[in-house]
């Protein structure tokens, strides 16, 4: 047989998503006599420019007639080489690359050895792809913008191990990652965390630079302490977070008060929420601003670890003067919104060579309002323009676009996690693994799950239940996956990127203080935020089809074949279709 095997690789600033197709006699996605799996091979670039010795990445599945017994502290389950334990699949997401550095891959097609044992031998190659291009793990999407993200995953092997090692329970999960120095706080928070202590630090450390941010939640004493350090050179409009009574942010407010930071109340109320995380870096010696930051994230120790969330910057005067100038809107409008404010949100978009900014409340809600606000129409636009594939995570989104979305679902391919659907919305849905009775729509939409037991390689994590409402009382938090992005044919020139503060419903639209952004053509820009849809799905995709096996009692997949069907099983016109948009023809 004449056997090649094509690799594809994406990245953002932290991950690499490895895709590979099989071709057999020029047979694409054809079985490979005898294959019993994949080994991945890394090389990280060295300072010279040379390429290190090749990293064999591990796998923690095991053949079925292997038991796979944990460390000793029962803190890690025991993992082997691929080319040991093979990678059954056609595509993985790479953890183990780091910011900063230059890796590239080579995936071989693996068989067993003569009078080899599976699991013990190691395996025989027969085919290997090309080494792969080199990959930059970076945020950096050119353009003057980056973007970041956090391994806010609590619902993970890692978290479950570290917390029955540690003895944690869910709630104390939450309660540990405010120490400053907690290795789980540092892990979980990632890239975004460290950009964000960095954004903050090159301000600091430049008497002609100030800081002017609008936020929703002000918690975390990292971020409070550098704040602190600015004294008034730090501009705070500073909302209640979710407090409607009273002040959930008072006890920030008073540290940064006392420490002469200039704070501007924005105290709603029932009124609506304050829900930006925007921040911009202004030069006074010629007042210039000079970049903006925005998205999901919450300045709480929650939003940097354990809620999913992203972060854009942008390094672009334009962009961050339109920040600027809606930072200044908010800090007139003091506790309530004024009818300038309004009128000025309604003027969105704010265009930027290929990037539009929008802002809410667009209007205030009210029962003559009989179509769908500005800012809505648009996402339903954007969301009706795509081509060939959409992926989003989202919070707790209302009824559209995300019903324009799942429509989409029925010729396009659509991937996507969603933290709560909002119960007017979910009985449009069938949702994978977890709502087995709606039947208007079939998509690939999920909400978070953990694994409910331990079986098999896995140890029993938090569940959706336990992260949410512990015994009626909030649990580690109200938010799993608290992103909101959308990703619109990321393969294409003609990409799209949307993210920001907006939940994408109509409260964020007529009630609340809530920005957006939508950068269109960037390659690189699309490919970061594919990388984190992407391997966001696939980690709450897999518990969803672990909840749904365990709920039907019936058997969980646990372990590799020791036959090369399980090629055949895996290739299903599905995964045929998602190879060739990741991978190419």
């Amino acid at each position: 047989m004449a056997i090649e095997i094509n690799l594809a690789t994406l990245r953002n600033c932290d991950d690499v998503q490895l895709t590979w197709r099989s071709i057999v006699d020029e047979t694409i996605d054809a079985e490979i006599e005898d294959c019993i799996g994949f080994s991945i091979e890394r090389q990280r670039r060295l300072p010279d420019g040379n390429w290190a010795a090749p990293e064999i990445l591990r796998n923690r599945v095991g053949f079925s007639n292997q038991t796979l017994p944990e460390a000793a502290n029962g803190s890690a389950a025991v993992t082997k080489p691929s080319n040991v334990w093979p990678f059954q699949r056609y595509d993985w997401t790479d953890h183990g690359a780091n910011s900063g550095q230059t890796v590239r891959y080579r995936v071989a097609a693996m068989k067993l050895p003569p009078a080899g044992t599976p699991g013990t031998s190691v395996l025989a190659v027969i085919a290997r792809s090309k080494w792969s291009e080199a990959v930059e793990v970076s945020a950096d999407a050119g353009e003057g913008i980056s973007a970041y993200f956090n391994r806010g995953a609590v619902m993970s092997q890692f978290v479950a191990r570290i917390a029955r090692e540690r003895g944690w329970t869910a709630r104390q999960i939450k309660e540990h990652i405010k120490d400053l120095e907690e290795p789980l706080r540092r892990f979980l928070a990632g890239e975004l965390r460290v950009a964000l202590l960095d954004l903050l630090d090159q301000v600091i450390e430049d008497p002609r630079l100030e800081l002017y941010a609008a936020l929703y939640e002000l918690s975390d004493e990292e971020l409070i302490g550098r704040l602190r350090l600015l004294r008034g050179r730090a501009h705070i409009v500073l909302a209640n977070g979710s407090d409607k009574q009273g002040d959930g942010n008072a006890a920030a407010r008073e540290k940064l008060v006392a420490a002469g930071v200039d704070v501007r109340d924005r105290l709603l109320g029932s009124k609506g929420l304050g829900h930006n995380k925007f921040a911009v870096v202004v030069r006074t010696t010629d007042n210039v601003a000079l970049k903006a930051w925005t998205g999901s994230t919450n300045w709480a120790a929650t939003g940097l670890a354990t809620q999913l969330n992203n972060a854009i910057v942008f390094d672009n005067q334009e962009i961050a003067e339109i920040f600027r100038l809606q930072w200044e809107q908010l800090a007139a409008a003091e506790n309530g919104f004024p009818k300038e404010l309004v009128e000025s949100n309604a003027q969105s978009p704010f265009t930027s060579g290929s990037t539009d900014v929008w802002f809410t409340r667009v209007r205030n809600a009210s029962k003559k309002n009989t179509d769908a606000p500005a800012d809505q129409k648009a996402l339903v636009e954007l969301v009706k323009s795509a081509k060939q594939a959409i992926l989003y995570v989202m919070f707790q989104p209302g009824a559209e676009p995300l019903g324009t979305l799942v429509q989409a679902a029925n010729s396009l391919y659509v991937r996507g996690v969603v933290s709560t659907l909002a119960s007017t919305t979910e009985e449009k849905f069938a949702l994978m693994g977890i709502d087995t009775t709606a039947r208007e729509f079939r998509t690939r939409l999920v909400q978070p799950e953990g694994i409910v037991k331990t079986f098999s390689a896995w140890v029993k994590e938090v569940t959706r239940s336990q992260f949410l409402f512990p015994n009626a009382a909030p649990g580690v938090g109200h938010a799993i996956t608290h992103a909101k992005m959308i990703v619109i044919d990321p393969m294409s020139d003609d990409c799209k990127v949307i993210t920001g503060s907006h939940n994408f419903s109509i409260s964020a639209s007529e009630k609340n203080d809530e920005n957006f952004v939508v950068v269109r053509g960037n390659r690189r820009l699309a490919e970061a935020y594919a990388v984190a849809c992407l391997s966001t799905y696939a980690h709450y995709r897999w518990r969803a089809y672990v909840k749904e096996k365990l709920d039907a009692e019936e058997e969980v997949w646990d372990h590799l074949s020791e036959q090369p069907g399980w090629q055949g099983e895996y290739l299903t016109a599905a995964r045929k279709r998602h190879l060739e948009l990741w991978c190419g023809a």
